[in-house]
């Protein structure tokens, strides 16, 4: 959208107004800083819903690992699933 645009559809005292705003802002070397550090930095991709899936498969394994190894064999998937899970989330944790 581009500014004259909106400036045409605005009245006078909201163009006073944020004529106003811009003059202060301008003068503002804090918000200029924010601003200035903001335009450069690419904005993060979202986090693959990459927990969610392994708890997905783990309800579709957890009968056929059952199945096949009994309880020994769940129990180690459970734990392979907390260690992964683990180590997910402590990576992104780091990241931050």
């Amino acid at each position: 959208m581009n500014l004259p645009e909106v400036t045409s559809t605005m009245n006078d005292r909201e163009r006073r107004s944020l004529a106003d705003l811009e003059r202060h802002l301008q003068h503002d070397p804090d918000f200029a800083a924010r601003m200035d550090t903001l335009a450069g930095v690419p904005a993060p991709e979202p986090a693959s819903p990459v927990v969610p899936i392994l708890s997905a498969l783990l309800f579709i394994a957890v009968p056929l690992v059952m199945m096949f190894f009994g309880w020994a064999g769940v129990v180690v998937l459970l734990d392979v699933f907390a260690a992964t899970v683990a180590v997910i989330l402590i990576r992104r944790r780091a990241r931050r």
